[in-house]
């Protein structure tokens, strides 16, 4: 088939025109990729020098402020038991358990104490021939260090030196051991869920858990000792003659008296071969617990330690008979009975629950009061204290704008939103100021808070919280900012995330100042996808910003629980922060600071 001569000078001309406009376009191509890829390449400090590189393209970098509102969320009760803690996103076995008595400053006192579950390590319980229960004896490690250890002439250990961890006060509690008969549940019957156990639930239990009958042991002046324990081993066969020593490190360390231990004598070894020794279920409801109370005693600011429960156990020493056919005592009988010793140790597992009663400040209780809270226009203090205390919400981008009858958004002087007050019956038609900022050409670089300690109302020092935490208010998860903080995984926990939760900055003479936070990536995303509505974002104190784990608590007996950080609960520490209302010094306002590049023409 011939093909017109006119038909392949059109199809010429025609491709002539195409690669003319190729070679047009080609250029503007190259120009955006460019500056595409210098966007990119930029690293934090593009602020800085964001005018020099694209000065020439058309960009400038700016700064938009905005204050979120933000009040205060007292807990009535919050979650104590199974508080595990979680390093990098892996759960380890430390359980966080406080015990003792912490006078905050500015709160006031809290008043810690422990019910936990016990279990031997296997079932059935059983006993050797002719055993005799010489002693029980509970154990309580604290946190330690070993820093300097002390030899004679020949290399033998003297003494260790160790320094306490986790133990904040040095004046004395007094502290009183009870066997529980309240039976803790390991599963909610009406859900088949893990039983959770509340704050306020030991004082709700009443005097089942501590009956005057079941007095273990009483410590009237209990202090935290950083000393090692130095425990002689007795050859039962040669009238408890010293053979040796066992050096163990700091630790609550009670020998129970004569008569307990006759009372673990017919509970134990007169049971051996019954059925309540025969399986856990039975156990546990057989032998219901160990309570460890702590009080105040008058004039004393008392002290607070960490344990790891299931580091601790109460230990049945006994004694039983067996045929020396290893001839231990070396007599050359191998056919005679001796006395071997033997123990039954029943661990700390399970359900372990913490009591915490706080005595607020009178002030500081009416502050926090529900009635109090301003969700419209915030407060002018945000409280944050851990144990059962309080957290700040802070709610982003949810003021009304105005806008005018073609529902353009109505700017000021300074081409931002102007605000209107919340409409009673919001529609579709009423604005956001996060949907002001979505429509804005923003390339955000760096977003953040600071967080300014009312230095007036607090007492700064060692008793203000090193570090706070933010999360998502509804979930309880951390915010994106967190997984990508390149300090995540440092070994140094005290260093540890601090690129998206700064440490406490202070001044010259180390008054707490305030806390910084970045959630640059969390309002990239906010702002990027339009299916995601802006949630309330809650603060808290934290003793382990590392730990990620979530627990309930209640803040109205008429709602359904709330999430609050397990890092908030296992903190003792309170501090309290600026809101930023009119009352607040504009220098110390809670605000948020968006730095972004935009042309030139908007």
């Amino acid at each position: 088939m011939r093909i017109p001569f006119s038909c392949c000078v059109m199809s010429l001309e025609n491709n002539r025109q195409k690669l003319m406009k190729l070679i047009n376009v080609v250029p503007k191509v190259l120009a955006i990729v460019a500056i595409i890829f210098t966007i990119i390449s930029c690293d934090d400090d593009f602020n800085s020098v964001g005018s020099e590189i694209l000065g020439d393209v058309n960009f400038q970098d700016k700064l938009y402020t905005t204050k979120p509102i933000a009040y205060n969320k007292k807990f009535e009760k919050v979650q104590t038991n199974s508080l595990i803690s979680t390093i990098q996103g892996t759960q380890v076995n430390f359980h966080a358990n406080m015990l003792g008595v912490y006078n905050d400053p500015v709160y006031g006192p809290s008043t810690y104490g422990v019910l936990s579950q016990v279990q031997p390590a296997t079932f059935p319980i059983v006993f050797e021939d002719n055993a005799v229960l010489d002693s029980v004896v509970i154990d309580l490690p604290y946190f330690s260090n070993l820093i300097d250890t002390q030899t004679d002439a020949a290399g033998l250990v003297t003494g260790n030196t160790y320094t306490l961890d986790s133990i904040y006060g040095n004046q004395p509690v007094k502290l009183s051991i009870y066997q529980s008969d309240y039976f803790l549940r390991n599963f909610d019957p009406q859900s088949d869920d893990n039983q959770i156990y509340y704050s306020n639930d030991i004082q709700s239990f009443g005097t089942v858990v501590e009956k005057p009958e079941n007095l273990l042991h009483v410590i009237e002046n209990y202090i935290p000792s950083s000393s090692e324990i130095v425990l002689d081993v007795k050859d039962e066969n040669n009238n408890g003659v010293i053979i040796d020593s066992v050096r163990v490190t700091p630790r609550i360390r009670v020998k129970l008296s004569d008569d307990v231990r006759d009372t673990f004598k017919t509970q134990f070894l007169d049971k051996e071969g019954s059925a309540e020794l025969s399986n856990l279920n039975n156990f546990l409801n057989y032998f219901r617990g160990i309570y460890f109370k702590a009080e105040a005693l008058t004039g004393s600011a008392g002290s607070l330690a960490y344990f790891n429960m299931r580091d601790g156990n109460v230990t049945l020493h006994y004694t039983y008979d067996k045929i020396d056919t290893l001839d231990e005592d070396q007599d050359d009988d191998v056919t005679e009975i001796i006395r071997e010793k033997g123990t039954l140790e029943l661990g700390f597992a399970n359900t372990i629950i913490n009591s915490i009663t706080t005595d607020l400040a009178p002030v500081i209780a009416d502050e926090l009061r529900i009635e109090n809270q301003d969700s419209i226009n915030g407060v002018d203090n945000l409280y944050l204290k851990g144990g059962d205390g309080s957290i700040a919400v802070l709610d982003l981008f949810s003021r009304y704008v105005e806008t005018d009858t073609n529902g353009n958004f109505v700017l000021d002087e300074n081409n931002n939103p102007i605000f209107k007050d919340t409409p009673e019956n919001p529609t579709d038609e009423d604005k956001t100021e996060l949907d002001f900022i979505r429509t804005q050409d923003w390339l955000i670089n760096d977003a953040s808070f600071k967080l300014y300690i009312n230095q007036s109302s607090v007492t700064s020092g060692d008793t203000e919280p090193e570090r706070i935490y933010i999360f998502n208010l509804e979930t309880g998860q951390p915010l994106i900012d967190y997984s990508t903080d390149p300090t995540l995984n440092n070994d140094d926990l005290v260093n540890s995330v601090i690129n998206h939760l700064g440490r406490i900055s202070r001044d010259s003479d180390e008054k707490g100042e305030f806390y910084e936070i970045r959630l640059t990536q969390y309002i990239i995303t906010l702002l990027n996808d339009e299916e995601l509505d802006s949630v309330k974002l809650g603060v808290s104190v934290s003793q382990n910003v590392n730990s990620t784990t979530s627990a309930f608590g209640s803040t109205d007996p008429l709602k359904a629980d709330e999430i609050i950080p397990t890092s908030s609960i296992i903190s003792h520490e309170g501090t309290i922060l600026y809101g930023n209302t009119e009352n607040v010094p504009e220098a110390k306002q809670l605000k948020l600071d968006i730095f972004y590049t935009t042309s030139k023409s908007n």
